[in-house]
């Protein structure tokens, strides 16, 4: 049975690292992100610009290097963009706090990402919540 594009979008942002998050949660439109001159073509001077302006995001002190400790600050507020706070899945989903998730611990985490989504709270995503919590991560950049 082909599953459902929504729940595959949620399965992957349980789990994935958090450049697989952006990419999952920019849906379709990372592409057209990419194509600056909207010519159907990514080319390298596009892809060029684009690290130019992340590498500008990363340096936080403006020196002209990017540290460690910029690229964990980013990280964390990525991480707090899509989820609304700073823990990983792995310390949300770590109850007992032993260093270690149980199969029964990873089940019972709670689906932070889906509960935000989810505008209505019935427990369900549609393809509408799904669009404007796409659109709400992409203002708060």
């Amino acid at each position: 049975m082909p599953k459902s594009p929504i729940f595959m979008v949620l399965a992957g942002l349980l789990v994935a690292s958090t450049a697989s998050a952006v990419a999952l949660a920019q849906g379709g439109r990372a592409f057209q992100r990419m194509d600056r001159n909207g010519d159907g073509v990514v080319e390298a001077a596009e892809v060029r610009e684009m690290r130019a302006e992340m590498f500008g995001k990363l340096d936080a002190d403006g020196d002209g290097f990017v540290t460690k400790a910029e690229t964990e600050e980013a990280r964390g507020r990525f991480r707090e963009r899509l989820t609304g706070g700073r823990q990983s899945f792995f310390e949300r989903s770590d109850t007992d706090g032993d260093g270690k998730v149980s199969r029964d611990e990873f089940l019972q985490a709670e689906p932070v990402i889906f509960q935000r989504a989810d505008a209505d709270g019935d427990g369900r995503l549609t393809e509408a919540e799904m669009t404007r919590f796409r659109e709400q991560l992409r203002e708060r950049r």
